[in-house]
């Protein structure tokens, strides 16, 4: 061999040595109970966008590959069930873990200690996360974070555990406890920017005056000002969903004084026909009505409603006292009002 041609060779190698072993992927293996069959998915974010990746498992084993050049939040999916685990994964990684005889959380995991850590604070707090309430969880992931502060563990706890509705604020200035090379984009997603959003000045500011439609298409203009209390409870069409709210705002009409209270239900439907299917035999004492345009109407928009069902109670100045998807809190806000106008 020319000795040009051997001192490219030897130059070369080492580049070549190290292409082939640089990784350019994750991996995932698993173990379900009994040698079961299942279909298995994981999603993550990465490279700018949502990525979804599946295998089925076989005698009761899988292997799921994904690629990601920075840290990002996976969530591991059996069956189209609910996520089984939350883990940390990178280009590199080699995930080991095997699923509990439920299929619903894991026995044990290994392969990164940021994922351990996440499944370490799962496990020990599982009967918390699944019956606990709010105050408990968000004390519990609070705590986890303060240890935490500068692990990636502790962003992924709080998209995972924290639970948000009705405590945005407290949210917020948690993840502001967490250093920012921590919680990167890949691990927060878009959690931040909505939060944001619920926080926001105009999100929680004065609530405006509105123009809805009844059933016979009549405008009915609802304005804070009309009553001592109001409660603006927003659903969809979706009878499960209907059915809650019906429950929460019959309580509210048989218990508090109507002159001085009102009650309104929106629906957040992009067409009225179902909607007016839905509640045509409905006896309620209470505004029904409809929101043209949904939740992309200008009002909505500016009370920037996150999900449904969400209920929002305004004082005679329309100041919002309570926001959040707690029927109880609602109510409970309400009569606070009203016990001391």
């Amino acid at each position: 061999m020319p000795i040009r041609i051997r001192i490219a060779a030897a130059m070369l190698w080492p580049l070549l040595l190290w292409s082939c072993s640089s990784p350019d992927h994750f991996t995932v293996e698993g173990r379900l109970p009994d040698g079961a069959t299942a279909n298995i998915e994981l999603t993550y974010y990465a490279d700018g966008g949502i990525r979804r990746t599946s295998a089925v498992a076989k005698d009761g084993r899988f292997t799921i590959k994904g690629s990601s050049t920075r840290p990002t939040l996976a969530l591991l999916t059996i069956s189209g069930g609910a996520p089984a685990a939350s883990l940390i994964v990178d280009n590199g990684d080699k995930i080991k873990l095997t699923v509990d005889s439920a299929m619903t959380g894991l026995e044990s995991l290994s392969g990164n200690s940021q994922s351990e850590k996440l499944w370490r604070f799962v496990t020990e707090n599982r009967q918390a996360l699944t019956s606990g309430s709010d105050a408990e969880v968000n004390r519990l992931v609070t705590e986890f974070v303060g240890s935490n502060s500068t692990e990636l563990c502790a962003a992924a706890i709080m998209v995972t555990a924290f639970r948000t509705p009705g405590h945005e604020a407290e949210a917020d200035s948690l993840i502001a406890r967490i250093d920012p090379e921590a919680r990167p984009q890949e691990v927060m997603h878009n959690f931040s920017e909505v939060l944001a959003t619920q926080i926001s000045s105009e999100a929680r500011g004065k609530v405006p005056n509105m123009t809805l439609y009844d059933r016979r298409d009549t405008t009915v203009y609802y304005a804070p000002y009309n009553q001592s209390a109001s409660i603006i409870a927003f659903t969809s069409a979706m009878p499960r969903q209907r059915d809650s709210v019906t429950a929460a705002l019959r309580q509210l009409a048989d218990s508090l004084p109507r002159r001085r209270f009102k009650a309104v239900e929106v629906t957040l439907a992009p067409d009225s026909a179902e909607w007016k299917r839905l509640t045509a035999r409905d006896s309620a004492s209470w505004i029904q009505a409809w929101a043209p345009a949904a939740i992309a109407s200008p009002s909505m928009r500016r009370l920037a409603v996150p999900r449904v069902p969400f209920f929002i109670v305004a004082d005679s100045t329309g100041t919002q006292i309570y926001r959040g998807s707690s029927a109880t809190a609602a109510i409970t806000a309400a009569d606070r009002i009203l016990r001391h106008k």
